[in-house]
Order: structure tokens, then sequence, then C-alpha cells
């Protein structure tokens, strides 16, 4: 369930870039204005929240053995998240991705909206395999953690030793990496893709 909730998700995502896309190749003034785009990653962003915030209490609320428990726990797990949609990663992803390719300016959702130290230290890392150290060729991002690893290194890693934990150092994670947390980041490697067709340019 989760496996087809995120690929129909990555499949959206995926539409609206190429709708983005074309958009800066040949649509007018309005078709470039980030704000109708904006406001579908919000969306988006959104019901991936709550849908992991509701797999995760049915899980937790699975061993209850009467049903009158099981609802008590299933409901103090789903309390509303006070987490912005604007401040997460993923939506500041697709903001700075949609910008660079709508206005050629990569500065982020907004000029005043400073992005934290920590996601600017990811962003120069995961430009990396933190198995291979090798640039990310097909990079995806672990969902319990997110952090990033190159496609066949964390996939193999989870094939020989299926007690794989995070292997990113300092990763507070405890859960073991199983495919199933595993989701490619298009957007990451479209703009990585981009970095190196510039600096091939110069």
């Amino acid at each position: 369930m989760a496996d087809m909730f995120n690929a129909n998700l990555e499949k959206i995502f995926e539409s609206i870039n190429s709708t983005i896309r074309l958009a800066a190749e040949f649509g007018d003034t309005d078709q470039k204005n980030i704000k109708p785009y904006a406001e579908l990653a919000e969306q988006l962003v959104g019901l991936t929240v709550k849908y992991n915030m509701h797999s995760k209490a049915l899980q937790e609320s699975s061993g209850e053995v009467t049903l009158e428990e099981f609802d008590r726990r299933y409901q103090s797990n789903i309390t509303a998240s006070k987490s912005n949609i604007k401040n997460l990663k993923r939506y500041k992803d697709f903001i700075s991705q949609a910008k660079l390719l709508l206005t050629g300016d990569d500065s982020g959702p907004s000029p005043n909206q400073q992005y934290d130290e920590d996601l600017e230290v990811e962003a120069a890392i995961s430009e990396i395999d933190p198995i291979t150290k090798r640039p990310l060729e097909i990079p995806v991002r672990n969902q319990k953690c997110n952090h990033v690893y190159e496609k066949s290194s964390i996939e193999s890693l989870i094939k020989n030793n299926a007690r794989t934990r995070c292997p990113v150092m300092g990763c507070a994670a405890s859960q073991y990496v199983t495919l199933a947390d595993l989701v490619e980041d298009k957007m990451l490697q479209h703009k990585l893709m981009l970095q190196r067709r510039q600096s091939m340019d110069f």
C-alpha cells in the first residue's frame, strides 16, 4: 500500500514538473507564475504527512487486543501535525526546482525565507552517495530519516544484510532500512543533472 501511494505521488510530482518545464519553454506570463504549482505541491506534501501519520498510528495500534483499546491508541497517535508544510524539505526542494526552471532563480521558496543550516549541509552532502562516496546517479530518499543514497548501493546493502541501518554517520534512526522505505528522488536527480551540465559548460 505504501509503495503504491509513494509511486503514485512520484508520478504526480513528475507530471507537475513536466508541466513546469513546458510552461518555462513555451508558456506565457500567467503559465510561468509559480503560485499555482506551489499550492499543488503544498497539498501533495500535506497529504503525504497525513498518510505517514495514519500509517504509523495504524502500525503502533495493531497490537491492541480490544477494539476500544485499538481506537484509543490510534486516536492518540493521529494528533494534528504542527509542522508547517512550507518548512518541509520536500516542499522547499520542489519550490527551488520550480523557480530554477521558470525563472533561472534558485534562491529558494521566497526571498525572505532562509534555509536551515542543516538543510544546506545536507544539500551539499546529498550529491555524494554515503556508501560508495561516489556522485549520485539515481538518488533514493529514506522516508524514515530523509537521508539520500545511490539506489544500487543501498539495495545491495539491504540484499546482503536485512538488518542494515541508515549508513549516514550520526543518523538517529534506529529502524532497519527496507526497500519499502526508499523513494526515488526525481527532483534531486534532475537538479544534479542540471548542475553537472552547467559545470561542463564552463
